[in-house]
């Protein structure tokens, strides 16, 4: 009960500040690597930057898509952190979201260690009303 409060407090603020979200649960399908290789669907591309200690996001194919919606998910020391956002396209092929692994706080970033499960899932909606789910297994 304490995690769902908590939880919920979290998406509820990230939905009312205007900055990037960062941190939530886990799913599985498809792998990005442990190196820096880049895993595609029709839509999007995930890529792991150990640099940055970050998940790279590049949204393609934008000129079918009427939104995208994503959250990353993953354990960091035994507790579960995520993120969720969404993007509207406004005409441009491409965008590119980096999804930290850690909390931001007035220009101050913190990140997170001991992370597992991480997982990220892409909902597409495309104009046509068809809906793609992509979800990517991020090996780290």
């Amino acid at each position: 009960m304490k995690l769902l409060v908590a939880f919920l407090l979290v998406v509820t603020s990230l939905v009312f500040t205007p900055q990037q979200v960062f941190a939530a649960k886990a799913r599985v399908r498809t792998a990005v690597s442990k190196g820096s290789g880049t895993v595609t669907s029709g839509y999007s591309k995930a890529k792991l930057s150990r640099n940055t200690n970050s998940v790279i996001v590049t949204f393609v194919n934008l000129g079918s898509v009427s939104k995208i919606t994503y959250t990353l998910s993953y354990t960091a020391n035994g507790i579960e952190q995520g993120a969720v956002g969404s993007l509207v396209p406004l005409g441009s092929a491409t965008d590119t979201r980096d999804l930290y692994f850690g909390t931001c706080s007035h220009g101050v970033c913190t990140p997170h260690r001991g992370i597992q499960n991480a997982t990220l899932l892409v909902e597409t909606s495309l104009k046509s009303g068809r809906l793609n789910v992509k979800r990517y297994r991020i090996k780290i």
